[in-house]
């Protein structure tokens, strides 16, 4: 196996560009904001990166890319957070540097793929990912191999409030305040609201319970498809977990217990700030399609 890649973190908000060792030791990274609304300008962003991290030193052949959006055989289809749509950026880099492979991966399934491999979940066979932040994702790995499938389980429907609405329009964590604030209980952010419901304040308790129910038939739902071994958790709703996460486990093993199906383990993801990071670089070390 080669011993380092190029790993591409390329999100809604900043862009990172290391060197990655197959130890998970990052070598070098270089960051800077995401250029929006032009892909030939952040195809040139991302270009210039990597022409400065002097990577020649390192024997690397290839390429890892975690990108935010909807990524379909390599090809950015749509990044609603970039504001662009059909980014062939695996073509982009690999036409500027032609010694190099490229592999492009939507950014949940780059981090349900790391985590697999070198984080949390390594010791299962299967794994669903979900991260809970300002919006919602997940990711699939099914017997320790990434299913790169083009889907976005937060944009997925619910019915609450007495309507249909995506996912993460009411569960992320700006849907949380987008909840509260629909029902006039004004709050800053999800972190504020959990603070609220450990103090067991009486308004923000009858809004948690809605809202841990619909995210426990999420995660209960996907289990019913998915059958895994393991559900790994991120994002930044999870740094209130301590409020809320047996009970979450609870009514999610009342949902499913009904059905022929395998308890699977919680667990919490490994990485946190380099998720990004470790998910270009575990799709540049492991992932083949």
């Amino acid at each position: 196996m080669k011993e380092y890649v190029i790993s591409v973190d390329l999100g809604g908000t900043n862009v990172r560009v290391g060197i990655v060792k197959n130890d998970c030791t990052i070598v070098k990274v270089l960051r800077e904001h995401s250029l929006k609304y032009d892909k030939e300008a952040l195809g040139q962003q991302i270009i210039r990166m990597i022409s400065s991290l002097n990577y020649s030193e390192y024997d690397i052949d290839t390429v890892g890319v975690s990108a935010c959006g909807f990524v379909e055989n390599g090809i950015i289809t749509a990044s609603p957070n970039l504001y662009i749509n059909d980014f062939n950026l695996k073509k982009v880099i690999e036409e500027a540097f032609p010694s190099l492979t490229v592999k492009v991966v939507n950014d949940a399934n780059a981090t349900a793929f790391s985590e697999s491999i070198f984080g949390s979940s390594k010791n299962y066979n299967s794994s669903f990912f979900i991260t809970i932040s300002s919006g919602i994702g997940g990711g699939f790995v099914y017997n320790r191999k990434l299913l790169d499938l083009p889907f976005e389980i937060g944009h997925t429907y619910i019915y609450i409030e007495h309507n249909y609405h995506e996912v993460e329009e009411y569960l992320s964590g700006n849907g949380i305040k987008r909840l509260c604030h629909k029902h006039q209980f004004m709050i800053e952010n999800a972190k504020e609201f959990f603070e609220l419901v450990d103090k067991r304040n009486s308004r923000a308790l009858r809004l948690y319970d809605l809202w841990l129910e619909h995210v426990a038939k999420l995660i209960a739902n996907i289990q019913i498809m998915y059958n895994v071994d393991c559900i790994v958790l991120s994002g930044g709703v999870m740094l209130s977990s301590s409020v809320f996460i047996e009970e979450l486990k609870h009514r999610f093993y009342q949902y499913i217990e009904k059905f022929p199906l395998k308890s699977p383990a919680f667990v919490f993801a490994k990485f946190d700030q380099d998720a990004g990071l470790m998910g270009g670089a575990a799709v540049g070390f492991y992932f083949d399609k």
